[in-house]
């Protein structure tokens, strides 16, 4: 979904250095090749990386850009093109990124604006999941069309949960969401 989590080493992590990096490539593999990390807790006692905690920053073109590639290559197996795509996020609450997505789409001669709401959420246990995705094309034959098409998406969408717990002899648990004008801020906290 967001993190490639199939570029994870096979072994954990044996020092912060190796954590901080590990994230950074992650992220960038992704497409976020403007994400910061930046760690902002040593490990908790003993040997390892055990509580060691750290935040990435990602600007919010990225993640815009990101938003936009993800609907371009789902419209396009369908035959539809975007043309206009602006993402909105707002912080609803500190465990909680409202977001916003309005683009406009065309298939053959047809054209509909599409308006998606819903929220990311971090939940209690340390991971992210979509909620409340909802889409309003408007009225008429395209908007159905295009209804047809996004509903069944962002079902699925919603189903998916971004869990790093348990990540190849390490995890990750998420501790933070937070969104500025500028940017998208994940805090992390290795388990």
């Amino acid at each position: 979904m967001f993190l490639d989590a199939s570029i994870l080493q096979k072994a954990a992590p044996t020092s912060v250095e190796e954590v901080l990096s590990l994230a950074g490539s992650v992220f960038a593999s992704t497409g976020f090749n403007g994400a910061g990390v930046v760690l902002t807790a040593e490990p908790s006692g003993g040997a390892g990386v055990s509580g060691a905690a750290f935040c990435v920053s990602v600007p919010i073109l990225e993640v815009e850009a990101f938003v936009r590639r993800a609907a371009e290559e789902a419209a396009a197996e369908q035959g539809i093109q975007v043309s206009r795509l602006n993402l909105a996020l707002k912080q609803e609450a500190p465990e909680r990124l409202g977001l916003e997505i309005e683009a406009d789409a065309k298939a053959f001669l047809g054209k509909v604006t599409v308006r998606i709401t819903g929220a990311l959420v971090l939940q209690q246990e340390g991971t992210l999941r979509f909620e409340g995705l909802q889409m309003d094309a408007g009225a008429g034959m395209f908007a159905g069309m295009a209804g047809a098409v996004l509903r069944p998406k962002l079902a699925q969408l919603s189903a998916q949960i971004l869990d790093l717990r348990q990540v190849e002899g390490f995890g990750l648990r998420v501790t933070g969401i937070r969104a500025t004008a500028q940017q998208v801020e994940l805090s992390f906290v290795v388990v």
